[in-house]
C-alpha cells in the first residue's frame, strides 16, 4: 500500500517506518524536518507541521495514500488536521496510550480505582489533560475510532532510540561505577512493550479488516520494578552492584517508580492476540538488546549528581545500625 506516516523519524515512528518499509509498502514520512536521523529506510519525506490541516492536505494529495499511520496525534487538533486531510476510504491506524484509562489518573492523584489487568473495556478517565495542555489521547481516540480507525494503546515502550530513557534509572548509575543503588519496595507493575513489537502491531492492523477497534499492545507478563532493576543489572553483567532498600521518602526523584505507588498499570493484551494475531517477541531478549544499546549510547545531558543516592544510602545505613543496636 501507499502509506503516510505522521511522525515517522523518532523512536516509535522510526520503528514503524522500518517495519513498513521491510513489508514492501511505499511510504511518505511526514514530519517537521527537525529530526533527520541516519539509517532510516529509503522513503519520501514531506516537511510540514501536521497541525496545519491545509498544508498537510497539500502534502498528502500528490501521494494519494491508501493508509495513514498517526504516531504523533496526541490531541484533538492534531487528529482533526489528519482526518481532514484524507478521504473516508483511507485505512487508519493511530497510536494511543494506557494514559486513557481511569487507573492512570488514579496513579497520578494517589488513589486506587481499578482492578488489574486493564482491558479495553476498563473505565476511561473523566479528568482530562493530566499530562499538560498539549496531551490528550482521549480526544484523539474520540476522533479516530468513529472513522473506523484501529487504535493501539501502548504500555511503557522501551527499545533502541528511546528518548524517554526508561532504563536510565539503573544504567546511569552503572555507567558511573556506582556499587550500591537505593531502591524502594519495587512492587509497582507497569506493562511494557518493545518498540519493534509496536511496529509489528501496526503492520498487522494495516493488514487486518477490523474497524473502529482499540487494542492494548503490551507484553503478556510484567516484572515489578524491583525485579526489572535486577534484570537490567543482569543484562549488563553488573553482578557486583547491590540494590539497597530505603524508605520511599528517601528515594531520589528518578527512582520514585521503585517505591510504593497507589495504582498499578498492568494491562491485558488478549484482544490483540485474538483479533490481530499479535504476539510479542521474547521479552528477555528484547530487554537485553535494549539495555545494551542504551548502555552504549548514553544521553548527552545525563546527570552525574548522586548526592540524593548518598543521602538515602547513609540514612538506610543509620537505620540499620540503630535497629541492630536495639536488637542487641
Amino acid at each position: 500500500m501507499r502509506i503516510a506516516i505522521l511522525g515517522g523519524t523518532r523512536f516509535i515512528g522510526r520503528a514503524v517506518t522500518e517495519q513498513l518499509a521491510a513489508d514492501g509498502h511505499t511510504l511518505l514520512v511526514v514530519h517537521r524536518g527537525e529530526h533527520e536521523p541516519t539509517g532510516l529506510p529509503e522513503a519520501e519525506h514531506a516537511h510540514v507541521d501536521r497541525h496545519d490541516g491545509a498544508a498537510l492536505a497539500a502534502a498528502l494529495k500528490p501521494f494519494d495514500p491508501e493508509a495513514l499511520v498517526d504516531v504523533s496525534g496526541m490531541n484533538a487538533a492534531a487528529a482533526d488536521a489528519a482526518l481532514g486531510a484524507v478521504g473516508e476510504s483511507v485505512k487508519l491506524v493511530a497510536i494511543s496510550s494506557c494514559d486513557v484509562y481511569r487507573a492512570y489518573d488514579a496513579l497520578h492523584s494517589g488513589r486506587n480505582t481499578d482492578a488489574v489487568p486493564l482491558s479495553e473495556w476498563s473505565p476511561l478517565r473523566t479528568r482530562r489533560f493530566v499530562d499538560g495542555p498539549q496531551y490528550e489521547n482521549l480526544e484523539m481516540e474520540e476522533r479516530y475510532l468513529p472513522r473506523g480507525a484501529t487504535v493501539l494503546r501502548l504500555g511503557a515502550v522501551y527499545g533502541e532510540h528511546d528518548y524517554q530513557r526508561r532504563f536510565e534509572f539503573v544504567l546511569r548509575r552503572v555507567r558511573a561505577g556506582r556499587r550500591r543503588i537505593p531502591i524502594g519496595s519495587g512492587q509497582f507493575l507497569f506493562s511494557r512493550v518493545y518498540v519493534g513489537d509496536v511496529a509489528a502491531a501496526v503492520s498487522l492492523a494495516l493488514a487486518g479488516d477490523q474497524r473502529g477497534e482499540a487494542f492494548n499492545i503490551v507484553e503478556p507478563t510484567t516484572a515489578p520494578y524491583g525485579l526489572l532493576a535486577e534484570q537490567i543489572l543482569e543484562a549488563v553483567d553488573a553482578q557486583d552492584v547491590e540494590l539497597v532498600k530505603v524508605r520511599d521518602d528517601l528515594l531520589p526523584a528518578d527512582l520514585e517508580l521503585t517505591g510504593t505507588l497507589s495504582q498499578h498499570l498492568l494491562m491485558d493484551s488478549w484482544k490483540a492476540h485474538t483479533m490481530l494475531g499479535w504476539e510479542p517477541t521474547d521479552p528477555a531478549g528484547t530487554l537485553r538488546t535494549s539495555v545494551r544499546w542504551h548502555l552504549e549510547n548514553p544521553p548527552p545531558d545525563g546527570s552525574h549528581d548522586f548526592s540524593a543516592d548518598d543521602a538515602a544510602l547513609e540514612s538506610a545505613a543509620g537505620s540499620a545500625a540503630e535497629s541492630a543496636a536495639g536488637s542487641a
